[in-house]
């Protein structure tokens, strides 16, 4: 037989005079691994032999997976949010600038307006995605500082094109 590259097929030597870190800390991602009564009551169902204690057990991982994508949909949506508040505003300062400079064509000023809405119809949003950030106060900071950001350009918008 010819060897196959890529294919490992006995451990690599270490030197034995090379000090190898501690493995990092596994992560707490799961619901079980920060809930430590629900982790006892899955392994105490998990150990049973009854039917129902399994089943009981399944119903327990199911409803902590939803948990989980429900987080994980929550996090999604603010990190996309924000990212569109951002670009958002970075594109208004960008079309008031052109503005204040009387260099805006109609379809740029159209597009300004447009842009203008939709910042309006991202506050709501935000303030709910706020609400919901409350008990993580990095991720509250996030959003607040977003919606301080949108605040800014929103109020940028109604002083330029209203002195004009």
């Amino acid at each position: 037989l010819l060897p196959v590259p890529g294919i490992v097929k006995e451990d690599p030597k270490l030197p034995e005079d090379k000090i190898l870190p501690p493995p990092s800390p596994r992560p707490q991602n799961s619901i079980f691994d920060t809930d430590e009564e629900k982790s006892k009551l899955l392994a105490r169902l998990l150990r049973s032999s009854h039917p129902e204690d399994l089943q009981a057990a399944n119903r327990l991982i199911q409803s902590a997976v939803k948990e989980e994508q429900e987080k994980s949909a929550q996090v999604s949506r603010r990190v996309n949010t924000i990212s569109e508040v951002s670009e958002n505003v970075k594109r208004m300062d960008e079309l008031l600038e052109s503005y204040r400079r009387g260099e805006l064509s109609p379809a740029a000023q159209e597009s300004l307006q447009a842009l203008f809405q939709r910042c309006q119809r991202l506050r709501p949003l935000l303030f709910r995605l706020a609400s919901e950030a409350v008990p993580d106060e990095e991720a509250l900071a996030e959003v607040l500082q977003a919606n301080d950001k949108l605040s800014w350009a929103l109020g940028q918008y109604r002083q330029v094109v209203a002195s004009q």
